[in-house]
């Protein structure tokens, strides 16, 4: 089994098994996290989000990305460069599950894209992690620590 199955069967065995008794408060998510989002097709990204946890669930925020490493030969001289992603969705306290989809972004060098996370947090409160859209593969990782 590959790195990336095995921790997305873990992820979703976590959130199924997880007690909602443990579940931390939805202010958890208030504070910046930092971590990297990588690709199979060799992209690194370092991030550091900013989510705001609303009435009934609801999230907005940013991701602000870095790119630090790229496939593609066009893009070597854009490395260290960074852009902001706007996301919004739901974040469930009970299971951890937090839902986001970017809308709009700020990015002068041409370095990003648009994404969609599907995230769990661990009941510890200090790891998010899971999968994202990554242009309709689903194969893209994001992982983020305090």
């Amino acid at each position: 089994m590959r790195l990336r199955d095995c921790i997305l069967t873990c992820a979703v065995g976590w959130a199924l098994a997880a007690p909602a008794a443990a579940a931390p408060g939805v202010d958890v998510l208030s504070s910046p996290w930092k971590g990297e989002w990588t690709s199979p097709k060799g992209f690194l990204y370092y991030a550091e989000s900013h989510l705001n946890v609303g009435e009934g669930g609801a999230v907005e925020g940013h991701f602000q990305w870095t790119l630090k490493r790229s496939p593609r030969p066009s893009e070597q001289k854009k490395l260290d460069f960074t852009g902001k992603e706007f996301v919004r969705g739901r974040f469930d306290a009970v299971s951890g599950i937090l839902t986001l989809e970017g809308y709009q972004k700020e990015d002068p060098h041409g370095i990003l894209g648009l994404d969609k996370y599907r995230l769990l947090l661990a009941e510890n409160g200090q790891v998010l992690t899971g999968m994202t859209w990554n242009n309709g593969s689903w194969r893209g990782i994001f992982s983020l620590t305090r």
